[in-house]
């Protein structure tokens, strides 16, 4: 219980936003260091995330820290409020692991249950209220490398990579004059995304989450039981 103790003590301080500017500066300090689940290798949550979403450590860092803002947001909000993509990964990794009921009671209150609010009528004008909301509760607009103003997906490498190898086999099939080789650049398509399918599945076993409550939530949530 020491070690998660300090682990959770010499976590660097976030830079929390001026309390003028919050409506509840209290749940958003308990939201802004209240650990998110590991996996079973003992990485972070955001190196878990990065590996989901294919980004860089610090890319994903930086999801994971609007995360928690989302969470803020959706919790003191009675409109709706909808996460942008990268975010919305984030919320379904972490409301896989069995300790997000318990993190929802001790650290929101009430209960957040998993949505898809992308997906509801009206979520374009609630996105945009969304973003409003950011403004207003944490002083500026969202990053726009995680809250696109619009549309703008990230291509993931694989899909590249595909479109790679059917550009060449078609190439080559033109010149040689051989339709078999475009039908070979297929096969080996199909081989990278079955290898890519079981890639993942090794991943994810390897990576998942615990069964049990994390030691790092339970003594927050017991510290945050004593103040």
């Amino acid at each position: 219980m020491l070690r998660n103790k300090s682990a959770i003590m010499s976590r660097p301080t976030r830079h929390l936003p001026a309390p003028s500017t919050l409506t509840d500066p209290h749940l958003w300090a308990r939201i802004d260091t209240a650990p998110l689940p590991a996996s079973r290798a003992f990485h972070e949550f955001a190196h878990r995330l990065g590996q989901a979403l294919d980004l860089p450590l610090a890319e994903a860092r930086e999801v994971e820290r609007e995360y928690r803002r989302f969470l803020y947001l959706a919790t003191i909000s009675n409109a709706l409020v909808v996460p942008p993509e990268p975010v919305q990964r984030a919320w379904e990794m972490h409301a896989a692991a069995p300790e997000y009921t318990s993190f929802c009671a001790g650290v929101l209150g009430p209960p957040l249950p998993l949505d898809d609010f992308a997906r509801k009528f009206g979520s374009a004008a609630a996105y945009r209220g969304t973003l409003e909301a950011y403004r207003r509760e944490f002083g500026h607009l969202p990053p726009e490398t995680v809250w696109p103003r619009g549309v703008s997906p990230r291509l993931p490498r694989w899909p590249v990579l595909h479109m790679m190898v059917l550009a060449f086999a078609g190439v080559w099939a033109l010149m040689a004059g051989n339709p078999l080789i475009l039908a070979g650049g297929v096969s080996v398509n199909l081989l990278i995304y079955a290898a890519d399918l079981f890639a993942g599945r090794l991943a994810a076993r390897r990576e998942g989450f615990d069964s049990a409550l994390s030691e790092d939530l339970r003594y927050f949530l017991d510290r945050a039981t004593e103040r």
